[in-house]
């Protein structure tokens, strides 16, 4: 006797596809339902229901004669599969090639009999599922077919909804859902573009034409789904595509491009300059708050400057896509438009170490005006103590209310978010007077040319003599620890061979010595600071000293064992050779890299107050149920923690859908550069060619050593002495590891940035915009970086 579940159904009958409407027959009968409803070409069957191995429908073969008697393909439908919880995908059995009656009836029972399989039994446990679903068995036409496939109208791989992702094989598609196969395929956009392709060897199972037709229709079929699907299909001897299979695609995170803003897909985007101050994709409660706060700074900040802009807190300056944030440079060189010494060139040299033709120039206005607001500009410009001053009192001066309840607490963040308009505009004002110097003295040195890479160098050097600068003592500090570290006997065991939660607790303890007391004097003066530290969901360092152990640690092994790269280079002094106007600039310029690294450290200290008060309300919200883990709340923008608060539930489940979408978020790379809607970069499977790599030099010097190719702070524990760091882009939070390597490469980044600042407060050769460094090299090659030339290139240890 057979032991299949007993179907809940009565009676043993068969219902036509085209008959099923809200009876319980199983996800995968309902999907060919809805595609037959929504006019798509389905091959034409039944369905099998409450039947069981012992007792079979008796109108069987009246349902199989009506079709034809033909070839019938035997599938499962039961109500647990193909689901938006669960795709039960291949763990009932399919039978292809069935002819005759009988044939029928032992194919239906072996369907039926797979309920009680092994890998179904193990499957529902991992999920959980104490109650067996109730099983259906689907009877429909064998579709002669020329190719068959897969396709999803959302990439099931990145959580991309704007991809369509399409399988093929020749034949029958069996072999290439059992995994038997290696497919053609295809990665499309929702337009049909094509952007990525694997082609094993033989002729193309599809033309053109039908890879067109095959997305068209299954936009079609998502959108009467009302979801994103996952489709089988099938062409025919004569060219038709058949639909085989609709099932929602299960387990996908949110949009990546749900809370997308931008002023309008005809400006030009850049995510350089904004890319070292909120590296990668940010969370969504960060862009509702940083991300708006740069916005509404830069726009306090232009209005004060003159520029004629419209009021409101629309996005202007700022644009979100796939998480990452974007500064819109068409709508930042309106600012030329009004301001006399201001252009679209020299902003565009400040942000991205280049002009950047795309970028047009705007309408200027009357002569008067610009030449008014020009003077507006210089007072602006000379105002950085003031705005230093009251952004250092506005960071004293922000406090939240502890005792209080979710909405209290809430209201009182509400109040507070124009202090953070009101940090950004200060810090702004005092970056802009960095960034108007910096290509002022570029075409001071260039006398009217174009400049060079020996230009920029020239400015590099020039830009060294800066002293004092808030951000290298990042790393003059933490190098001060380690000093006094390797005095002690004990350290190298209990410090730098420990975990760092060991070390950690050593560190803190007598045993340390003076090395504890030079840490909390650290940690006192930048505690506040982090990697991605305008990320309001990571934790600064006084919270959690951890990365900053790590890069402590990386420094004792290699201060104890080191290894250094040849080192040479310009001994020019950094003034020599320059003309009278040039040399008076420098104490200013000087001045405007220490004002501005000042203020960015004030601007962190306002933002440690609101993540410190984001982290209050996080844990008064699961008190009060309304989130079911404190990280949830950076998933919610401010105003949707208040909608959350008035009673919207659903934004909670929404949270965690977007807590997993940022992982792919995160693995997003983009153009430097782009006009319109950015496209990530397809993620390369080879290395690039060989050959010099040519950047924008920003501190001087030569060395050759060997890489470290490192794209998160993680990944920077294993730097060891001497070698080169090439990186994506670096912010305040690596500064730690800049007392223990000998170079510095990084795709991005300007002659103002925080790397290119410590690299010349550390006499480190540093080159930046080399684009795909991270990408030629591998951590262990032997590279020359040349600091004065602005290249990179492969290179031979000498002997």
């Amino acid at each position: 006797m057979g032991h299949t579940l007993p179907s809940r159904m009565s009676t043993p009958r068969c219902i036509p596809l085209r008959s099923v409407s809200a009876e319980e027959v199983g996800g995968k009968a309902k999907g060919l339902a809805s595609l037959l409803a929504g006019g798509f070409t389905v091959p034409d069957g039944f369905v099998v229901s409450g039947a069981t191995t012992e007792e079979l429908p008796q109108d069987l073969g009246d349902h199989y004669a009506r079709i034809g008697s033909c070839s019938v393909a035997v599938r499962s439908s039961s109500t647990a599969e193909d689901s938006e919880a669960a795709s039960f995908a291949g763990q009932y059995e399919t039978i292809l090639h069935v002819e005759g009656l009988e044939a029928l009836r032992r194919a239906i029972r072996q369907c039926l009999a797979s309920a009680e399989s092994e890998r179904v039994r193990t499957y529902r446990e991992a999920r959980s599922d104490a109650t067996p679903p109730e099983m259906h068995v689907i009877v429909q036409k064998m579709v002669e077919a020329r190719a068959a496939g897969v396709l999803f109208t959302v990439n099931p791989v990145n959580g991309r909804r704007d991809q369509i992702v399409i399988d093929a094989v020749e034949g029958l598609g069996d072999a290439l859902v059992g995994g038997q196969s290696v497919p053609y395929h295809w990665v499309l956009s929702r337009e049909g573009a094509l952007q990525e392709r694997e082609t094993p060897a033989g002729p193309t199972p599809v033309t053109q034409d039908e890879l067109a037709a095959l997305c068209q229709q299954a936009l079609a079929a998502e959108a009467h789904c009302g979801a994103p699907v996952d489709l089988e299909w099938a062409i025919d001897r004569s060219g038709e595509i058949q639909w085989l299979q609709a099932r929602p695609v299960t387990g996908l995170a949110a949009d990546l491009n749900e809370l997308d803003r931008y002023r309008s897909l005809d400006d030009v985007y850049t995510w350089s300059n904004i890319g070292e101050m909120m590296p990668g994709a940010v969370t969504p409660l960060t862009s509702s708050v940083t991300g708006r706060g740069i916005d509404l700074g830069m726009q306090r900040m232009y209005r004060r400057l003159g520029s004629d802009i419209p009021r409101g807190n629309g996005s202007r300056y700022v644009a979100s896509f796939f998480g990452h944030l974007f500064l819109n440079l068409s709508a930042m060189a309106e600012l030329s438009a009004y301001v006399a010494g201001s252009s679209k060139a020299n902003m565009c040299v400040a942000l991205c170490g280049r002009d950047i033709a795309e970028v047009e120039e705007p309408e200027p206005a009357s002569a008067l005006l610009r030449g008014l607001n020009g003077l507006r500009y210089i007072r602006a410009l000379l105002s950085g103590r003031r705005d230093r001053e009251a952004l250092d009192a506005l960071a004293q001066g922000i406090s939240f209310p502890t005792e209080s309840s979710a909405a209290e607490l809430y209201r009182a963040i509400d109040q507070s978010l124009p202090k953070v308009w009101e940090a950004y505009e200060y810090h702004l004002l005092s970056s802009s007077s960095s960034g108007a110097i910096g290509p002022l003295l570029l075409g001071l040195v260039a006398r009217g040319q174009e400049p060079t890479a020996a230009h920029h160098a020239r400015v590099a050097r020039l830009l060294a003599g800066a002293t004092e600068v808030e951000s290298a003592d990042i790393a003059t500090g933490a190098n001060r620890v380690i000093d006094t570290l390797v005095a002690i006997p004990e350290a190298e065991a209990r410090f730098a061979s420990a975990t760092p939660e060991a070390a950690l607790d050593w560190l803190r303890s007598e045993d340390a010595s003076e090395a504890k007391t030079l840490f909390d004097e650290y940690l006192e003066r930048h505690g506040h600071r982090a990697v991605r530290e305008l990320e309001l969901r990571q934790k600064e360092w006084n919270l959690d000293p951890t990365p900053l152990v790590v890069s402590l640690q990386s420094g004792l092994r290699a201060r104890l064992g080191s290894r250094g790269a040849r080192r040479t280079g310009t001994a020019d002094p950094p003034d020599d050779g320059v003309g009278p106007l040039t040399r008076s600039l420098l104490p200013l310029a000087h001045a405007a890299v220490r004002s501005r690294e000042r203020t960015k450290s004030a601007l962190v200290a306002v933002t440690q107050r609101f993540k410190q008060a984001y982290r209050l309300l996080s844990a008064k919200l699961c008190e009060e149920n309304l989130l079911s883990d404190e990280d949830a709340v950076f998933f919610l923008t401010h105003d949707e923690l208040g909608l959350l608060i008035r009673g919207d539930q659903a934004l909670a489940d929404r949270a965690l859908l977007r807590r997993k979408a940022l992982d792919f978020q995160m693995a997003l790379r983009f153009p430097q550069m782009v006009s319109g809607r950015p496209d990530p970069l397809t993620p390369r499977a080879e290395r690039p060619a060989e050959g010099v790599l040519h950047g924008q030099p920003v501190s001087g010097g030569v060395v050759s050593g060997r890489v470290r190719v490192v794209r998160t702070i993680e990944e920077a524990s294993a730097l060891v002495a001497g070698e080169i760091l090439i990186a994506p882009i670096t912010d305040v939070g690596w500064t730690p590891f800049f007392a223990l390597i000998a170079g510095l490469a990084t795709d991005v980044g300007s002659v103002v940035s925080h790397g290119a600042v410590v690299a010349r407060e550390y006499g480190l050769p540093a080159v930046v915009n080399l684009g795909t460094a991270t990408d030629r090299f591998r951590t262990g090659d032997w590279v020359t970086l040349n600091g004065d030339r602005g290249t990179l290139e492969p290179s031979k240890p000498e002997d």
